[in-house]
Order: structure tokens, then sequence, then C-alpha cells
């Protein structure tokens, strides 16, 4: 086993990178959207008892709407994305 700094002055000699899991990204985005869906429903019921400011509904909305982009954007890049995954 060569040593840590053997390595980095000569990256060559490192193992190769292992290839990379296939996975369905409207899964983990859909995943995701449904744990902010949820934190949005619990900081909606602590803001109407007034123990949680409007931040928090707000940063759990704001999940949601990157989680549409993230959609949006898997949507849109699909074939590439599977394409160069090692299929």
């Amino acid at each position: 086993m060569p040593s840590f700094v053997t390595l980095l002055l000569h990256p060559d000699r490192r193992r190769p990178d292992p290839a990379p899991w296939r996975v369905d990204l409207r899964v983990v985005i859909l995943v995701g959207m449904g744990l902010w869906a949820a934190a949005l429903v619990v900081c909606a019921v602590l803001l109407a008892t007034g123990a949680l400011g409007p931040r928090a509904v707000a940063t759990c909305a704001a999940g949601l709407v990157l989680g549409l982009l993230g959609l949006a954007w898997e949507r849109r890049n699909r074939t590439r994305y599977r394409a160069t995954s090692g299929d």
C-alpha cells in the first residue's frame, strides 16, 4: 500500500475508481421533495401555534421549488445522463 504522500505525488499509482452506481434520479428527487413536503406541514402547524417563525416555512417551500427545478432538469437531460452512466 503506497503512502499518502506517494499517492499525491504520483496519482497514476492509485487504484482505478469504482464504476458509478446507476440511480434513477426521479426517485431520488421525489423522495427529497416528499421530505420537504412533510417538513412544510410540520412547520406550518408550528407556525400556526406560534412556536416557529415564517422563515422555516419559506425554507421548506424553497426546497420544494428546487425539487421541481430538479425534476425539470432530470426530464430534459434524462437521455444524456443515462447514456454516460456506463450502460
